[in-house]
């Protein structure tokens, strides 16, 4: 329905906000009913405010155009202003930020989402990756403090499920976490190879192995990766992820 005090802006639902964004799959793999806060479209975008596990303040995700996107973000700040669900930042398609009205976003960071539901092509090393435990966590931590400065998920952090790997005369020298934003969504983060193994195709035989893995049991599987990242893109095209949403995130000032 219509918000009146915002009259462009409407107020949804889960399923209205999935419904007009035409289906999604960046809607349907993040938006967590059980965490939404509220749902909002206008004009050709759509978005919600919601609570991820780890970081449980409110928080503006949109797709769509980034005009509209820029204009919702903005809406929604103005209609939420000094209530609980004011949002303390947002995820908006590229493009979007430096049209925000009168809204800052001191540190905006460009991102590229992907997912994919087709099974990646096998690769050289598949078979010596294996799922991890509890016993290997320390050595997860190690290789990302390392090797991975900017490393999403954590052992024991929140949306965890599970982490796979690849062992080299002992040594950790790759890894995958498999995190769940949404249940019965796998997204693929902090994928990592030890510097001292670059080059070898080890990252690519993680990702495609736990790739593998998780499509046999859920049918998708979602990953995110900084945009400054070439490397990592032209892999996971490789292995057969869609790079259908690019985004910029930051807190609001």
């Amino acid at each position: 329905m219509p918000d009146l005090r915002h009259p462009a802006l409407d107020r949804l639902d889960a399923p209205g906000v999935l419904d007009r964004s035409g289906g999604d799959a960046y809607v349907r793999a993040e938006l967590d009913p059980q965490r939404l806060v509220d749902g909002w479209a206008l004009g050709r975008a759509a978005g919600w405010v919601g609570r991820r596990p780890g970081r449980d303040v409110p928080w503006l995700s949109a797709v769509g155009d980034p005009a509209d996107a820029a204009r919702l973000a903005a809406a929604v700040r103005a209609r939420t202003a000094g209530t609980a669900a004011a949002p303390h930042g947002a995820t908006l398609p590229r493009g979007a930020v430096p049209l925000l009205a009168g809204v800052e976003v001191p540190v905006a960071t460009d991102w590229d989402w992907f997912w994919t539901d087709d099974a990646p092509p096998r690769r050289a090393g598949e078979e010596q990756v294996r799922w991890l435990g509890a016993g290997d966590e320390d050595d997860v931590a190690a290789l990302l403090a390392a090797d991975s400065p900017r490393h999403s998920a954590v052992p024991g952090g929140p949306g965890v499920v599970r982490w796979c790997g690849v062992r080299l005369d002992g040594r950790l020298a790759a890894t995958a976490a498999w995190v769940e934003h949404v249940r019965g969504v796998p997204h693929l983060a902090s994928i990592a190879t030890a510097a001292t193994v670059r080059g070898h195709g080890w990252g690519a035989a993680v990702t495609a192995w736990v790739t593998r893995a998780l499509l046999a049991e859920h049918g998708w599987v979602t990953l995110g990766m900084y945009a400054d990242n070439g490397v990592a893109r032209a892999m996971y095209r490789r292995l057969g992820y869609r790079d259908t949403h690019l985004f910029t995130s930051g807190r609001f000032g």
